[in-house]
């Protein structure tokens, strides 16, 4: 039983550019300090591969998650297909739910820029306690919108921190020597 959800930005750069900007384990913490608490890719240059798993500390819907992650697919610099399994404590820890999830981060150039998409999802179980689950998290944690907004906050910051410019050479000036 699915929730799902995809937020999408267009940034003024290239796919490339965004690519090597958001696979930096430190700049994808940084877009959501409220939510992030670290990802490292099991790699030798701590970036992500096909095939390559990943580790994140992170809160969805306020509640902690510690998700395990393998890259499914990745053609660089447009596409990353990611799954894993979330574990989420309850209770202090004493009864820890495992929800399988996933992505699929896209890169499309435009004329306006490049589109940046990430679709997210969460497989609920399909039983009585899957579907409590999923109940308390679309209506009581409100989860459904908090997942678009931790998402959509993600792409945000990329966007700004891209198109800053601290990331764009300077402009020349009219001044002559």
């Amino acid at each position: 039983m699915y929730v799902t959800d995809k937020a999408e930005i267009v940034i003024d750069a290239s796919p490339e550019e965004i690519w090597d900007y958001v696979t930096d384990p430190v700049h994808w913490t940084a877009s959501n300090p409220e939510e992030h608490y670290g990802l490292e890719y099991d790699t030798p240059d701590n970036r992500p591969q096909e095939g390559a798993t990943f580790h994140q500390a992170e809160e969805v819907a306020g509640m902690y998650a510690d998700l395990h992650g393998r890259f499914q697919y990745i053609d660089h610099p447009h596409v990353a297909v990611w799954t894993g399994t979330a574990y989420y404590p309850l209770l202090r820890g004493l009864v820890t739910v495992r929800i399988p999830e996933g992505g699929t981060i896209r890169l499309e150039e435009t004329e306006d820029g490049t589109r940046m998409s990430h679709v997210v999802w969460m497989d609920f179980p399909n039983n009585r306690r899957g579907r409590l689950l999923k109940r308390l998290f679309t209506t009581v944690l409100d989860g459904k919108a908090k997942l678009y907004d931790h998402t959509n906050k993600e792409l945000v910051f990329f966007k700004e921190c891209i198109e800053s410019t601290a990331h764009k050479p300077p402009k020349p000036t009219d001044e002559s020597p």
